[in-house]
């Protein structure tokens, strides 16, 4: 556990300075722009209107910053292997201290949008929403958005070891190979997710989490419906499942190949 504190302290060593600038700019930005924007558009437009727009697309753009994150890490660290790589720390521990600040720096994202939107929410006079319903789909939209960075990032890291295996023997034609490989496995996991087999195995255990809420979404004097919010449990498991895979055999891969 020291070791990776160690690790992880290295990588914000060289990440915060950036790190903090982006804070700032978004802090800045959620909490100053709406209301110039509302004072520009007049006194039909509410604060909180724009702010929530603003932060939702915080948020969503913080879906990427794990995996960019990850692979401006991986990438410096690659230009030195022989520093890098000339530790006592196993591989998992190299490449997991990147994994977790990268998830980390994700966090820090969401949580800069939920906290600016909540404080434009306690200083608005009137709001759009109820706070429940803000409260229960907002926390749905940041549970939701994390295990997308992590599938994502993890997939990611898989299809980068790849193209790090193909670079030394084909050279540029890596990256258009990498990218072939990667729409052909689109293509299959489509061809498995449309088919008969994975509808009777796979789609079992399903979870709806409006049977927890009014999916009748309170909005000013009116409301939408929302809808779309089942999952299934099987699923879930067998998505995990090749995540996990993936990030293992990547790790592998990079240990007895790359690493070399």
């Amino acid at each position: 556990m020291q070791q990776l504190n160690g690790l992880l302290r290295k990588e914000w060593v060289a990440m915060k300075g950036p790190l903090l600038v982006n804070a700032l700019f978004a802090v800045a930005t959620m909490l100053f722009l709406p209301i110039l924007i509302t004072r520009i558009l007049g006194t039909g437009t509410q604060v909180f209107e724009v702010a929530l727009v603003i932060c939702f697309s915080w948020a969503v753009a913080s879906v990427a910053s794990p995996v960019v994150s990850f692979f401006i890490m991986l990438e410096r660290d690659m230009k030195r292997p022989d520093v890098w790589l000339h530790s006592n720390a196993s591989i998992a521990k190299l490449i997991g201290s990147k994994v977790v600040f990268a998830l980390l720096v994700g966090v820090g994202g969401l949580l800069i949008a939920t906290i600016v939107l909540a404080l434009h929410y306690a200083f608005s006079a009137t709001s759009i929403l109820t706070f429940n319903a803000l409260l229960f789909y907002g926390v749905i939209f940041l549970v939701v958005s994390f295990i997308a960075s992590i599938s994502i990032l993890c997939i990611g890291f898989f299809f980068w070891v790849l193209y790090r295996l193909m670079e030394p023997s084909i050279k540029g034609f890596s990256i258009v190979v990498t990218i072939v490989l990667f729409f052909i496995s689109l293509l299959v996991v489509e061809r498995v997710r449309s088919s008969d087999l994975y509808d009777k195995v796979v789609k079992v255990g399903p979870v709806d989490l409006l049977g927890l809420k009014n999916p009748n979404l309170d909005v000013g004097n009116g409301y939408f419906e929302v809808t779309g919010t089942a999952f299934y449990t099987g699923q879930i498991v067998l998505d995990t499942f090749f995540i996990v895979v993936a990030f293992v055999v990547a790790t592998v891969l990079f240990e007895k190949k790359v690493r070399l």
